[in-house]
């Protein structure tokens, strides 16, 4: 029987039918949002083994790591060969925290605009103000009853990380949301 250990699936984004590039919503001047999906990328989750949490953060300031809750990370990187993420980083963390890949599991959309905090303000509970939620920082909340990990990545842009299975009704959801201000899919 061949190893099939090293055979991974190609990422077929969910949203290849749906996310359509076009102008949409409120045509009055320039759209107040712009939607992309990030396809493909990696992404990892790591847990942290118990008493493990200072050296798992130490270990993963190389990375592009947000946080995904207590001693628990979301590893993304573009551009890297299908499970070379998790396989570089399940060597790096060896006994001081357990790797998982997402990358066919989750879908995660950007939104940047100057709208952009007040379409995810329909949706979340999360204080968005850039004095409670500046740059850099993740929540896990929900919008849509759909579970979300929120990243503020930028001045006024979000990544939006939903499991793949929401990912169009999240995607419907959130576009509807942003009608009134109208919205570019690029």
């Amino acid at each position: 029987m061949p190893d099939t250990s090293e055979i991974m699936l190609p990422r077929v984004s969910p949203l290849r039918d749906v996310a359509v590039q076009g102008r949409f919503g409120a045509s009055r001047g320039v759209p107040g949002v712009s939607f992309s999906v990030r396809h493909p990328l990696s992404i990892v989750t790591v847990i942290a083994r118990a008493g493990q949490g200072a050296a798992t953060g130490a270990a993963l300031k190389p990375y592009a790591a947000q946080w995904a809750g207590p001693d628990q990370y979301f590893v993304l990187a573009e551009g890297r060969g299908e499970g070379a993420l998790y396989r570089e980083l399940k060597a790096a963390l060896a006994g001081i925290a357990s790797v998982s890949d997402q990358s066919h599991g989750r879908v995660v959309i950007r939104i940047c605009g100057p709208k952009a905090r007040a379409v995810l303000a329909k949706g979340t509970p999360v204080d968005l103000h850039p004095d409670h939620f500046p740059v850099g920082k993740s929540a896990m909340t929900q919008m849509a009853h759909v579970g979300v990990h929120l990243t503020r990545i930028g001045e006024d842009s979000y990544d939006l990380s939903v499991f793949r299975g929401f990912s169009e009704s999240f995607w419907e959801w959130i576009t509807e949301q942003a009608e009134e201000f109208g919205y570019q899919v690029t």
